[in-house]
């Protein structure tokens, strides 16, 4: 081989090697979970460390943004009273002023992890309704907020008959790469207000409201969620599920999979799926446990605005029979009041309705490998001494004494600490990388008897 040719086959070995290891090296830059992620403590333990509203400003104050910020609220009731500033809003038609009950979220990767869901609820209680005015927690602009096992709740308290008035749980704006896992919405209209400019992963979550409890835009991609209609008081009114705004040019707006739709009796054959609100609605409900049917039409019109898409497929009632819907809506008025027919069939076909699963709607980008749980270890307890094998994906181990959390370690070990702790039951939960705290391990007694 002469000199030019070495010189050649070399540089088409090297191109070779950068172009296998150039992706590799990629990878491991975009995806915290394509290598061995090390161990790491909680940032912020509420209320051991402070508050909610404190754990919260923690986040949006710390220097580092990129790395993941992680908070654990231990299981109680915290009612938080926001960030306390004045705002405006208008009230009977009169501008007034009042202190913010919200907390605001600006801080991207930041993970925010209940001790254990429906019981860990965090609630303010806003005493003036208003979709821009109420949330219990606001995500502007804070890409890769991670929450699991938690329950958001805006209490609208001023007035008996709060249930048509607009009190949000949650509330996102141009957020990118949310994920809520076990998370409970709980609020009258507008409960969760969706991630207009956004993407967010919702799996195995609880959202409850009565009108346009889920509104905005965003892609908002709600995987096996429970999707509850919750009484009116006295008031026999239709409600309505959804109200999607999806951005112009989105390919997919708000999708519901596998998820079931409870309520009220009073509501059965009457409330209505969803209605456009504005810009270009999307909304998609696939194999859908219909507990209460909805009304023959199954979505309304009330903004005067042309939907892009809003459609159904493979619903179910409680029996999972096939729900009738040749009755569903296809004409809805404009702006002008002018009944229009829309373009596409309100029923998806079966092919038309496998465009919708997760790797489909969010190219490029895996939730349901965020969410993932960590079993949990075998423990072995020798005296006061209670020992595991090393679990290499977790990030580390919460420790659980009569099935409440204790503390946390990153050793596969743990000394009980002598005093009053005969008799308890210590056990083991893992986290992942974002945070969230698989199930208990079997439980080990321990036994002062034992240890001496």
């Amino acid at each position: 081989m002469i000199k030019g040719e070495r010189h050649a086959f070399f540089l088409r070995v090297l191109y070779i090697i950068m172009c296998r290891l150039i992706p590799i090296f990629f990878l491991l830059l975009i995806s915290p979970v394509a290598f061995a992620q090390g161990k790491w403590k909680y940032d912020f333990i509420v209320p051991d460390n402070g508050n909610f509203v404190q754990a919260i400003h923690a986040a949006n104050n710390r220097e580092d943004k990129k790395r993941r910020f992680r908070i654990f609220v231990r299981s109680s009731n915290y009612r938080i009273r926001g960030e306390g500033n004045m705002i405006g809003a208008m009230e009977n038609g009169r501008k007034i002023e009042f202190p913010s009950p919200m907390t605001i979220l600006t801080a991207s990767n930041t993970s925010i992890i209940g001790e254990e869901w429906q019981n860990t609820q965090v609630e303010n209680c806003p005493q003036h309704e208003g979709i821009t005015v109420t949330s219990t927690l606001f995500a502007n602009h804070a890409d890769s907020t991670y929450i699991q096992d938690l329950e958001l709740w805006s209490n609208y308290r001023n007035d008996p008959d709060a249930f048509a008035n607009s009190a949000v749980a949650f509330n996102e704006k141009f957020c990118k790469g949310n994920i809520l896992k076990n998370v409970s919405l709980l609020g009258t209209q507008n409960t969760y207000y969706t991630n207009s400019g956004g993407t967010t992963y919702l799996e195995d979550c609880l959202i409850q409201g009565t009108v346009d409890f889920i509104c905005g835009g965003g892609t908002i991609y709600f995987n096996r969620c429970n999707i509850g209609l919750v009484a009116r008081g006295n008031v026999q009114s239709q409600e309505i599920i959804c109200a999607p705004a999806t951005e112009e040019a989105r390919q997919f707006g708000y999708v519901f999979n596998d998820c079931t739709i409870s309520g009220p009796q009073m509501q059965d054959g009457k409330y209505m799926l969803g209605c456009p609100w504005k810009n270009e609605p999307r909304a998609a409900f696939v194999n859908t446990i219909m507990e209460i049917a909805p009304h023959e039409a199954a979505w309304t019109d009330t903004h005067g605005v042309m939907p892009v898409l809003l459609a159904e497929y493979g619903s179910m009632d409680k029996f999972f029979g096939c729900i009738d819907t040749d009755g569903r809506r296809t004409m809805f008025k404009n702006k002008e009041g002018l009944p229009v027919q829309v373009h596409y069939n309100p029923v998806l076909t079966g092919d038309e309705a496998e465009s919708y699963v997760v790797q489909n709607v969010f190219s490029g980008w895996s939730p349901e490998a965020a969410t993932r749980q960590i079993e949990p270890p075998v423990l072995r307890i020798s005296g006061r001494v209670i020992t595991w094998d090393d679990v290499p994906e977790a990030g580390c181990y919460a420790i659980c004494r009569d099935r409440k959390v204790l503390t946390f370690t990153t050793e596969p070990k743990f000394v009980v600490p002598s005093g009053t702790y005969e008799g308890a039951c210590f056990s083991v939960r893992c986290a992942n990388w974002h945070g969230g705290l698989g199930k208990r391990s079997e439980e080990v007694v321990y036994s002062r008897l034992k240890s001496n």
